[in-house]
């Protein structure tokens, strides 16, 4: 049998894995948004959690499923009120776990492993935290790393092994863990309490991030070889949002200043500002076109990358599916 042309040109068009929570709401909606379509679509899942906190999730690779993270338990401190969620087009939504750090949002690897931060508070606030892993048939936890300290964050993922940001009473430093055999290796063994935004290269071959200066209020771009860990200061500025974006070409990009767009490190602009705020490339399609939110200080983000996502809401994007 035949398929008609215009099935196979809809199923060529990318989706937006998009969760949307108006101001006050206790609901947060997902929506699979078609990029390069102005309309915007019927929620396919919902999930629900307390009024103005922030929603972050990450699509299961070779799917429409997502994870996400949100505030359910109304406490004094919110560090742990979090719980994990698995949100599915048209079924119900499913609690996985609970204990989940706020504003972290889960790590799914390339074949689809989901993993966590996790913790308990303590009277001195030298958390007791876990990275755990999570089943999504059964909620189940697996600890991958524990740590006493204020911070453990996934910053990424290469190959088995997950890198792991952690600040404790000694400082910083960032390891890589083993998710299977448990082995811990010390990429970074010292370095300020101040990265942020982390992000792979295209390649795999490298991390890069924000680093700031304690000593001088600066921020710094900065490149780690996965290889022969050498550390790399490619361009500072003032603000701690310069959000390092590998491009598909190989380049690293970042944001120079507000409403200044992305730039490459020879200064050329290579992507124009979509207003006042930060361009936050989330993920590239397969045809390179750049996926994200432009963000505004103090306002509401707006899509970036040709999807509709309903006005005056807080945004997430999950993820492309294509």
């Amino acid at each position: 049998m035949l398929i008609p042309l215009s099935l196979l040109l809809l199923a060529a068009v990318p989706e937006v894995a998009l969760l949307s929570t108006a101001p006050d709401a206790e609901v947060t909606e997902l929506r699979l948004q078609p990029v390069g379509d102005a309309r915007l679509g019927s929620p396919v899942a919902r999930l629900v959690h307390l009024p103005q906190e922030t929603v972050l999730g990450a699509v299961i690779p070779g799917t429409r499923r997502v994870v996400a993270t949100a505030v359910t338990e109304a406490r004094k401190d919110l560090s742990f009120a979090s719980s994990l969620f698995l949100l599915e087009p048209n079924k119900p939504t499913r609690t996985l776990c609970d204990r989940v750090v706020l504003g972290s949002r889960p790590l799914v690897s390339v074949d689809g492993r989901v993993f966590v931060q996790r913790g308990r508070a303590t009277e001195d606030r030298i958390d007791a935290l876990t990275i755990d892993e999570v089943d999504l048939r059964t909620g189940r936890t697996r600890e991958v790393l524990a740590f006493s300290g204020s911070v453990a964050f996934l910053a990424g993922s290469l190959g088995r092994e997950l890198l792991i940001y952690r600040v404790g009473a000694q400082g910083a430093d960032l390891v890589a863990v083993h998710a299977d055999a448990l082995g811990v290796r010390v990429l970074i063994p010292a370095m300020p309490p101040l990265a942020r935004d982390f992000a792979l290269a295209a390649d795999q071959k490298a991390l890069f991030y924000t680093q700031g200066d304690p000593s001088t209020g600066q921020w710094y771009l900065e490149r780690l070889d996965l290889q022969s860990l050498a550390r790399t200061r490619l361009a500072e500025g003032p603000s701690m949002a310069l959000l390092p974006t590998p491009l598909p070409d190989g380049r690293i990009a970042f944001a120079p200043a507000q409403g200044a767009g992305l730039q490459d490190l020879e200064g050329k602009r290579v992507l124009e500002s979509g207003g006042p705020g930060f361009e936050r490339v989330r993920f590239f399609t397969r045809k390179r076109l750049p996926i994200g939110l432009h963000e505004i200080p103090g306002d509401f983000p707006a899509p970036l990358g040709g999807f509709a996502a309903p006005a005056r809401h807080r945004l997430d994007v999950a993820g492309v599916i294509e």
